[in-house]
């Protein structure tokens, strides 16, 4: 800390609380840079895809692309988090044998599970495709885009033990390089060069294998520089039951999340066909930026929760909790209020008119987008203080109502009837996911300054809806709207005044900025 910085208790916080903050502040600013990185590469490449290959094209890569993620998951079956929580806790005690262990019976567990779900698609491949054939002509196609994409699952599960070792050093760079510059540079250098060659969907797919052994191979080599000498040295040892009770059940959780299982593909693929299943992606793909802030603080927050959990130091836990959730709403809701109030804007210029149809799945989905975030990290929450297995029921709950709920309506409503049942099944989970942290862990995420950003929004959206009042809409004109809105939003913040922890995080980045500056 510089000489002209005053005393974290002079900003009314303790000194734990400060570190704390530090810790979650400088990794997720590091995991946000990253996301960034990630997510606008991404988004660049699946907008390309749906230029080039159309609704019913775009469409059916989205199917492919997620019946190999799904498959990825039920590889990994949760030994990433599992890696991460044991290693944490084994630094935490100078366990050196403990570090070396866990990652090495994560990493062997994670061998066996992925390359038998590799052979599983290899063989099942047809079986899988006749279920996503309505509509299509040649059911074939999804069969052989799953079969060039398999080895998708095992680079997957070793990527991501790979980067969740790195993470349980409370550091996020390396798993930062790996999975959210890396790998998506490699996707989308590739992917856009073999869509403009003519390669079509398979050109698509096979990119995101590539990349996937780009991100892997780095991800090994970080982790391998991080362990200290006396892990490198000492015998590895570790509890493999205790990693496999926690890996598996996690493992459901992560597996049927609502939004990381893209249920809303799978269901409209097999009720409906290509073309919706491309609506409802495009859809998907505006909601990414919100995301964002929420998707990148995670990471860090979840070895943060293991050791402060472990340490008993639940005021702590509480005060973070609230502290981090906060943040998220500021970032996430004006923009969530954007897509609700202008969602053409977004899928014209996005989308073209193609995709028109989409306007309406946007603005319900940022509806339950805004209980996704506004309800914070809940989920590391509840599975990192020991307890996968309530989110795992809670996952379970989700799938069955989405998918009941997506038979019943999805057949009269579309793809429409497809955002509302996933905004509504997003909101109650969620709701209900801060309710058993109450309870089991004793914290919940909603501290008095909650309401600073709800506000904020608030009046922000009011004016924008206002604005939309003004006869003709060329896009200048909603683009101002969407400026002076932004603009009163920062000030209604501003006039609610920033409180302690924000400023500590302000006070940080600026005195790391003069110092680097006066090297320079």
């Amino acid at each position: 800390m510089s000489d002209t910085e005053p005393p974290v208790e002079d900003r009314g916080l303790s000194k734990e609380a400060a570190g704390d903050i530090e810790v979650v502040a400088k990794g997720g600013g590091v995991q946000i840079a990253g996301q960034l990185t990630h997510r606008t590469l991404t988004m660049v490449f699946l907008l390309v895809a749906a230029r080039i290959l159309a609704p019913v094209g775009y469409g059916l890569y989205l199917q492919a692309s997620r019946i190999l993620a799904i498959g990825a998951q039920l590889g990994l079956a949760g030994f990433n988090y599992a890696a991460m929580r044991f290693i944490t806790l084994a630094r935490a005690k100078d366990d050196h044998a403990g570090v070396r262990g866990t990652a090495r019976i994560a990493l062997t567990a994670a061998t066996f599970t992925s390359l038998s779900v590799l052979v599983i698609l290899l063989v099942t491949a047809d079986l899988i495709a006749d279920a996503f054939a309505k509509g299509r002509a040649d059911p074939s196609e999804l069969a052989d885009l799953i079969r060039i994409g398999a080895a998708y699952v095992p680079l997957f599960a070793y990527m991501q033990v790979l980067r969740y070792c790195t993470q349980a050093y409370k550091t996020m760079v390396p798993s930062v390089m790996a999975g959210e510059i890396v790998q998506p540079a490699f996707r989308f250098v590739l992917g856009v060069g073999f869509l403009l060659l003519g390669f079509g969907v398979a050109g698509a797919v096979t990119s995101f294998v590539i990349s996937l052994a780009a991100g892997a191979v780095l991800a090994g080599y970080y982790f391998r520089r991080m362990l200290t000498p006396a892990e490198r040295e000492a015998a590895p040892r570790g509890d493999r039951r205790a990693v496999i009770r926690f890996a598996l059940p996690q493992a459901g959780s992560s597996l049927l999340g609502v939004q990381s299982l893209g249920l809303g593909i799978i269901v409209l693929g097999i009720i409906t066909g290509d073309a919706a299943v491309g609506l409802f992606g495009l859809a998907l793909n505006i909601q990414a930026p919100g995301g964002i802030f929420l998707s990148g603080i995670v990471n860090i927050w979840a070895p943060v929760v293991s050791d402060l959990h472990d340490r008993g130091a639940i005021d702590r836990l509480d005060a973070l909790y609230k502290t981090i959730t906060r943040w998220v709403a500021t970032f996430s809701f004006p923009f969530y209020a954007t897509l609700i109030l202008e969602p053409d804007l977004f899928v014209d210029v996005l989308g073209g008119s193609k995709f028109a149809a989409a306007t309406s799945v946007v603005a319900v989905l940022a509806v339950g987008n805004l209980f996704y975030s506004g309800t914070g990290p809940t989920g590391y929450v509840i599975s990192m203080t020991g307890r996968p297995g309530v989110n795992f029921a809670n996952s379970i709950v989700a799938v069955v109502l989405y998918v009941v709920l997506g038979i019943m309506i999805v057949p009269d409503h579309g793809v429409l009837g497809m955002a509302f049942v996933d905004a509504g099944v997003t909101a109650f989970i969620n709701s209900v996911r801060v309710i058993e942290a109450k309870i089991l862990v004793g914290i919940q995420p909603f501290g008095r300054s909650f309401f600073k950003p709800v506000l904020a929004t608030a009046i922000g959206a009011a004016v924008l809806f206002a604005w939309r009042a003004w006869p003709g809409d060329p896009i200048w004109l909603e683009i101002a709207g969407l400026t002076v809105a932004g603009l009163v939003y920062i000030v209604v913040l501003k006039v609610l005044g920033v409180d302690a922890e924000e400023r500590y995080v302000w006070e940080r980045i600026k005195s790391r900025a003069f110092r680097r500056g006066s090297r320079t």
